[in-house]
This record gives C-alpha cells, structure tokens and sequence, in this order.
C-alpha cells in the first residue's frame, strides 16, 4: 500500500529518485576522499592493532600471504573510511526521508540513526581492544601448555578481526531498527512478523554474501545473529497491540469479497461500542496526530478496502485522510 503524506504528496517519482542518486553519489564522492588519508596512514593504524592483538611474549607473529597484505590495507581502509562518514551517511538518510516519514516512523529513524553508530563505535572499541586481544591470550596460553610452539599469520588475524566487526555492525544496526521500531511505536505483537521477515531476511542475505565462500558458515552465522536479534527484541516483539483491529468481510453486488474497517472515533462524545461487528476503538482521531499515525499503521498493514468511521464530525480530518490514502483502493465513510 502506497501512502502520500502532505509534505510528500506533489513530487513527482522522477524527483525522488534523482534526489536518491545525488544523496548517495555525494556519500560514494565523500567516502572516497575521507578513506585517502586513512590509505597513506594504514600502516601504522594495522601496526597498532597487531601489536593490541599479538598474544605473544616473544615474537610469533608472521606474514604467510604477502599478496593479501595490499588486498587487507584497501579494505582497512574503506572501513574506516566508511565509519568516518557515518554522521554525514545518518545526516543525508534523514533529509532524504522525512518528508515522507509519519511522526512515528521519523521517531524511529532518529533512534536508529543516533543509537546505532554509538553503540557500533562502543562495540567495536571492546571488541578489538579487550575482547579479542584476551580470547587470542586465552587461546596461546592453551596451545603453549600443550607444548606447542605457535606461530601466527598476521593476514588471518586481522581478517578475523574483520570479519568479527562486520557481523557486529549488521547485527547492531538490525537490533537497533527492531528496538527502535517498538520503542517508536510502530511495532508491537500484532505485526511484528511483518518486520522479521524484512529485518531478519536482509541479515540472512548479508551474511550469507559475506561468506559465499563457505556457505555452510554463512547460513549459520545468520542464523545465530537473527537468534540474538530476536533474543534482544523479544520486549517488543511480545508487546500487547495497542489497538484490537477486527475487520469485516463481505460480498459486494460483483460477489467479490470486501473488507470493511470499522473505526470508532467517538469526538461527537459517545465513545460506547454499539456495534456488533469487529471494530477498532482509536478515541479522538480526528484530532491527535499520533493516533492518525496509528490508523495509517493500520491500514497499512490490514489494507482493507473501506473504512467506515463512526461518531466522528470533523469533516476536514476525512477530507485530509482520505487524500493521503487516495493513491490506494481504500475509502474513508463517516456513519
């Protein structure tokens, strides 16, 4: 279902999609310059992070694929890069969906886009300067019991390391949508299915991408990330609907089914269910953005093919409704 809200309702396709590829040819040009210096000084950044890594007392670490060592400097490199221009990436997402974003789902995207490149940037701190420098000690000091004499090759560590960051940041930015998303408002038991498939299904792609080398790897990998999303979201995810939606289906002259949403308004004073249908109880919509919000959520997600609303007469919220659904084979009657 396709819904044109006022800021958004006069411009034309052809404008959002030049705009998109002007956004991102900015983010693609900025990327580029930003990752530059990061280039010219990554030998000293990857010197810094082995000397962090190294689980050694004496020197063990050694360079056994000298042809990836350039391969690692570039994607180093572009990494950093990419994390540099984050507020620039957060700033120009915004700007670009707004407009075309209720107040609930613009709350949404303000938490993610905050929450998420701190907690990455927090992550990733722990991650590589605590975490992993202590499970690589724990590591050496077992084989060093056993009578092992270890050596270490440089390329698979740092790739390690990578490939741990990575999967951090897909699974830090879809924690951080799903929670967002119910914290918004926007997602609760009722249609939290619809935003697993979604959330879960580019987790399973990236990942599996990521490791196509080893598929079997992949496909286990996102299976424990989309575990731990699930796990981290279940507050949400479980959260009772804020609305009982109930609609009514019924044979129209053509003997094609129709569904009929019953929404009670009650702004006229009487706010009593008299009906003896399904029916949805949304007090005073007419008048509270939040709860039109609510009622577009709902539409979307039910897509029925009338709306019957009862005890409303704010004639002018109908008029303006039905405007923003009018791209759609959805119609607004008052009763």
């Amino acid at each position: 279902m396709t819904i044109h809200l006022g800021t958004d309702s006069n411009i034309r396709l052809q404008s959002h999609t030049e705009e998109l590829f002007a956004r991102t040819g900015l983010l693609i040009f900025a990327w580029i310059i930003v990752s530059i210096p990061w280039l010219m000084n990554i030998d000293s950044v990857l010197e810094f992070l082995i000397i962090k890594l190294d689980p050694c007392e004496v020197e063990c670490l050694n360079l056994y694929q000298p042809e990836k060592w350039s391969e690692l400097r570039w994607l180093a490199s572009a990494i950093l890069g990419f994390a540099t221009i984050l507020p620039l990436m957060s700033q120009q997402f915004w700007s670009f969906a707004k407009p075309g974003l209720t107040n609930s789902e613009q709350k949404l995207f303000r938490i993610t886009i905050i929450s998420a490149p701190l907690i990455f940037l927090v992550t990733s701190y722990l991650t590589l300067f605590i975490a992993l420098p202590n499970l690589f000690s724990l590591g050496h000091s077992i084989q060093s019991d056993y009578g092992f004499v270890a050596k270490y090759d440089v390329i698979n560590l740092i790739s390690f390391s990578t490939a741990i960051i990575w999967m951090e940041i897909i699974v830090v930015f879809a924690t951080s949508v799903m929670i967002a998303s119910g914290l918004s408002g926007n997602m609760d038991s009722s249609n939290a299915n619809w935003w697993r498939i979604r959330v879960y299904g580019i987790v399973i792609m990236l990942t599996l991408l990521s490791f196509y080398e080893r598929t079997t790897n992949g496909l286990l990998i996102g299976l424990s990330s989309v575990l731990l999303i699930e796990l981290l979201s279940r507050p949400w995810t479980t959260k009772v609907p804020r609305y009982q939606v109930g609609m009514e289906e019924k044979f129209d002259s053509h003997g094609e089914i129709v569904t009929y949403l019953h929404v009670i308004c009650g702004c006229k004073g009487q706010q009593e269910s008299t009906l003896n249908c399904p029916h949805t109880i949304i007090e005073n919509v007419c008048s509270q953005q939040n709860k039109q919000d609510d009622l577009l959520r709902i539409l979307m997600f039910n897509q029925p093919d009338n709306i019957l609303l009862y005890e409303c007469e704010n004639q002018q919220f109908v008029n303006t409704f039905q405007s923003l659904i009018s791209s759609t084979k959805c119609k607004i009657i008052t009763k």
